[in-house]
């Protein structure tokens, strides 16, 4: 009979160490896995404040293709960047993009700079920086 108590004991002991070493693979999965979510949100984080940075200063730039050159920005062509558009690669993994577009009036020039942040071949956002520029009236 003692002999018997003996394995129980023993058996039971192995269940709940192999209880635990599941909890702890499981949990270990759960912080490996917030690690890697915090780590995409704090490069998306730095990628938003990058292009708005760039956004805020192609608002009061004359000249946007010498504001995204004094960025960093390099002329590429490809399907992100689009035709003629610029594009930054960043420690971070990401990618922004920027393309130019202007639309001509008798009254001024409208200049759309869409910018434009991709990670891993998918858009991660894209944001417009606009001026117009008027034309001075005699």
């Amino acid at each position: 009979m003692r002999n018997y108590r003996g394995n129980a004991l023993l058996i039971e002991l192995v269940i709940a160490l192999l209880f635990f070493a599941l909890s702890q693979a499981i949990i270990l999965r759960v912080f490996a896995d917030a690690q890697t979510t915090n780590a995409d949100a704090r490069a998306m984080t730095r990628a938003l404040a990058q292009a708005g940075n760039v956004a805020e200063t192609l608002r009061v730039s004359e000249d946007a293709e010498a504001t995204l050159r004094a960025f960093g920005f390099q002329r590429r062509e490809d399907e992100r960047a689009q035709a003629g558009g610029y594009a930054l690669q960043s420690a971070d993994g990401y990618l922004l993009t920027a393309a130019i577009t202007r639309f001509s009036q008798p009254a001024g020039l409208l200049t759309t700079v869409r910018l434009s942040a991709w990670r891993d071949g998918a858009e991660l956002f894209s944001l417009p920086a606009v001026r117009y520029q008027g034309v001075a009236v005699p």
